[in-house]
């Protein structure tokens, strides 16, 4: 030996072998690809993502959602989206919205003008949006108890267009549990 090196010749392949190889490839890549699709279409019908586009946020600080269609065990406390339904000016039939179910079928509502409890814990205060609905304070007042497959949802901020306004969400507006990322 010199010393130097010298590449070898590249070797072809024959027709018959690259044939034989892209098969031996398209065999094991194509249970890859189905696995790849069926876990896409798994997670693309379970999980939608939604953001928060309003300038008076009532959740303040969560503006991007994950919501899970298939989780609809919705308990006091947590974050749930539903369709709108009668919730005009502010949203529209079917809209998507997210908020807290801050009571459950058999909690016991009261809404005044001073403040909003449930199963006598204060939850938000006020009717500050009443005046701006062009309707009096004593319009919205309640005291009653959430009926069968409803809900109570509030924001965390006074300005939320919540139950206190539009009543309950009923389980066939429910569309699952949110989760908020950022």
């Amino acid at each position: 030996m010199n010393g130097t090196y010298t590449p070898s010749k590249p070797s072809k392949l024959r027709p018959c072998q690259t044939k034989a190889a892209l098969g031996w490839f398209l065999l094991k890549a194509l249970p890859i690809l189905l696995f790849v699709l069926a876990v896409e279409r798994y997670v693309g019908q379970r999980f939608l993502i939604g953001g928060d586009d309003q300038v008076d946020r009532c959740l303040p600080d969560k503006w991007i959602y994950l919501i899970d269609t298939q989780d609809k065990d919705i308990w006091r406390g947590d974050l749930m989206a539903f369709r709108a339904e009668r919730m005009a000016p502010y949203f529209k039939d079917g809209q998507i919205i997210v908020k807290i179910a801050a009571g459950v079928t058999g909690d016991h509502i009261q809404v005044d003008g001073r403040q909003t409890t449930i199963n006598g814990s204060s939850i938000i205060e006020g009717l500050p949006l009443a005046e701006k609905l062009k309707k009096p304070a004593a319009s919205f007042e309640r005291d009653e108890t959430i009926p069968p497959a409803a809900y109570w949802v509030t924001g965390q901020t006074a300005k939320s267009f919540d139950s206190r306004y539009w009543g309950y969400v009923y389980d066939h507006q429910v569309i699952g549990r949110a989760y908020a990322l950022f």
